[in-house]
C-alpha cells in the first residue's frame, strides 16, 4: 500500500532527506491477496521522487546483505521484496552491497545477449538462462540498485551485449525497462535493443501467482518460447 503514502513520502521524508528505510513488502504479484494488493507501481512512482535510492534483493542471502548495507546508507532507501518466496533457489556468491553497484550472476565472453533482472526478476532472468542453455548464450545481471544505476557497469555491458531482456515484477510503464531505455538515450547509446518482460498496463487479476503469471505470458515456458521466436539475438 505504499502508493497510499505518496504525500508522506514527498513531504515528510524526501524533502527533508531523512535517513529512512522503506521496507516495501508485497512487491510484484501477490496472488490471492487480490487486485488492491498488487505491488507493481513502486518502481515507477519512486523513481520520480528526488532523494530516494531503490534496491531489491534477489534471494535471502542478498536480502541480508542489503539490510547490512542499509544501516550505513545516507538518506531514503526503498527496499522492495516479494510476499512469498524468492524465485532464485540456488546458492550464488553474494558480496557486500555497495550503492549503485550491479553484479553478474552468470557471465560468458561469447554472449551478446543480456538477461537483466531486478529483485525477484533477477531470479527469473537466471532461470531463463538455465532454460535456454545450449540455445542462447546470455550474460545474467542483477541490477541490485535501479536508482541510482551502475552507470559504468551498464556502459560496459552495452559495448558487449546488444540485446537486453529485462525482468522485474513492476509495471512496464515507468518500470525498469523504461529506466534503462532512458539511461541508454542519455548516454547516446543507440545500438542496444531492450525487450521488457514487465507487467502490462492493466490492473492484475486475482488468482494464484503461478496461474496469473501464465495468464500474462510471464511463466518460464512461455518466456522461453517468446525469446526463441524473437529472432533478434
Amino acid at each position: 500500500f505504499l502508493q497510499r503514502a505518496m504525500d508522506q513520502l514527498v513531504h515528510d521524508i524526501c524533502l527533508q532527506r531523512l535517513p529512512v528505510i522503506l521496507a516495501v513488502d508485497r512487491a510484484g504479484l501477490v496472488g490471492e491477496d487480490g487486485e488492491t494488493h498488487e505491488g507493481v507501481f513502486d518502481v515507477s512512482f519512486l523513481n520520480a521522487i528526488p532523494n530516494v535510492s531503490m534496491c531489491a534483493p534477489r534471494d535471502e542471502a542478498s536480502f541480508k546483505r542489503i539490510i547490512e548495507y542499509s544501516y550505513a546508507h545516507e538518506g531514503v532507501l526503498a527496499i522492495r521484496y516479494p510476499r512469498g518466496s524468492f524465485i532464485l533457489d540456488c546458492e550464488i556468491d553474494t558480496p557486500a552491497v555497495e550503492l549503485a553497484k550491479s553484479v553478474f550472476l552468470k557471465r560468458s565472453d561469447s554472449a551478446r545477449v543480456a538477461f537483466i533482472g531486478y529483485g525477484n526478476g533477477a531470479g527469473r532472468a537466471y532461470k531463463m538462462a538455465e532454460a535456454l542453455e545450449g540455445q542462447i548464450e546470455a550474460d545474467v545481471v542483477d541490477l541490485v540498485f535501479v536508482k541510482p544505476l551502475d552507470a559504468e557497469f551498464l556502459r560496459s555491458l552495452a559495448r558487449k551485449d546488444k540485446i537486453w531482456y529485462v525482468f522485474s515484477d513492476n509495471a512496464k510503464k515507468g518500470g525498469v525497462g523504461e529506466i534503462l531505455s532512458a539511461f541508454l538515450q542519455e548516454n547516446e547509446i543507440s545500438d542496444v535493443k531492450i525487450v521488457s518482460f514487465e507487467f502490462a498496463d492493466i490492473f492484475l487479476p486475482h488468482g494464484k501467482t503461478a496461474d496469473v503469471e501464465r495468464s500474462l505470458g510471464l511463466d518460464i515456458q512461455t518466456l522461453t518460447e517468446r525469446i526463441l521466436s524473437d529472432k533478434k539475438y
